[in-house]
């Protein structure tokens, strides 16, 4: 198993979310990618997966756990999270500050059913009675993990009904209340920005950014009039001048390019935004 250490100046990693093209620009070009970033859910259905840990180091990425939910995940997925934690020596487990798994709606009040689970996160309704829930979430699942969990801000596409705050707002609070570290995937921001009609680069600004452990970059498309989460577009240039107001706050640990929706992304494309957040940090 390949251990971690920065191609880069100064100690940020820079790594590639695993899928095709990130397998292919480290074959190609080892000295710039410092990691790989997997999915747990890749590792659980595909036991190949982690293959690519024989040469470059992982870091573990979860959508599983239902952090900003009120239904608890399995205890079983639990139990397969922690041992990938584990077995991968990642630093820390970046899990979506979403929910995954609800009430059945055919549930019958105090039944067993199982909870549905869907299959992507979603934005949760921010509130806070939500803040007090991920709070209670958070101190029970750090008991379960060797490592940190580090909580990834979700796109918004639309006002959430019951809300009572911005996403800025609540990933302040969230912040503070759970003392938590952040993923800040400027993609995600960026996406509700334009679909909440704010100002990034101004909002940016008072995000909890000395607490920002890792970063994602990545792109997005317009549809039917609004933006939405979309891996297999580059990031924009607006995305990195919100990088570069982040980095004049705080040092990022990872930064880390999701690329991983195509498997024909330009491999100099990527190269060049590798290299160019490098010149960035140092």
């Amino acid at each position: 198993m390949k251990y971690f250490k920065a191609k880069s100046t100064g100690s940020t990693l820079i790594g590639l979310a695993y899928g095709p093209v990130a397998l292919n620009t480290f074959k190609a070009n080892e000295d710039i990618v410092d990691y790989i970033e997997v999915p747990f859910e890749q590792l659980h259905h595909d036991q190949g997966a982690g293959e690519f840990q024989k040469l470059v180091p992982a870091i573990l990425h979860c959508a599983s756990m239902s952090v900003a939910g009120f239904v608890p995940p399995l205890e079983n997925t639990l139990l397969e999270i922690a041992q990938e934690a584990v077995r991968t020596g990642t630093p820390w487990i970046g899990e979506h500050l979403a929910y995954i798994s609800a009430d059945r709606i055919s549930a019958a009040p105090g039944s067993q059913d199982s909870p549905t689970m869907l299959s992507y996160t979603v934005c949760p309704q921010l509130s806070e009675q939500t803040i007090q829930r991920t709070s209670k979430n958070l101190a029970f699942l750090r008991e379960r993990f060797s490592v940190p969990i580090i909580v990834e801000n979700s796109p918004q596409y639309f006002n959430i009904p019951g809300s009572e705050m911005s996403m800025i707002d609540f990933i302040i609070e969230v912040a503070n209340e759970c003392g938590v570290g952040l993923l800040l995937d400027l993609s995600h921001f960026l996406i509700t920005a334009i679909n909440m009609e704010f100002d990034p680069v101004k909002e940016v600004k008072r995000l909890p950014l000395d607490k920002v452990v890792e970063v994602h970059l990545s792109g997005y498309s317009i549809q039917a009039g609004r933006a939405w989460d979309d891996h297999s577009n580059p990031a924009p240039e607006l995305e990195f001048q919100l990088f570069k107001e982040v980095i004049r706050h705080v040092r990022p640990q990872a930064v880390t390019f999701e690329y991983n929706w195509g498997v024909d992304f330009p491999q100099d494309l990527v190269i060049y935004h590798l290299t160019r957040v490098r010149e960035m940090l140092s």
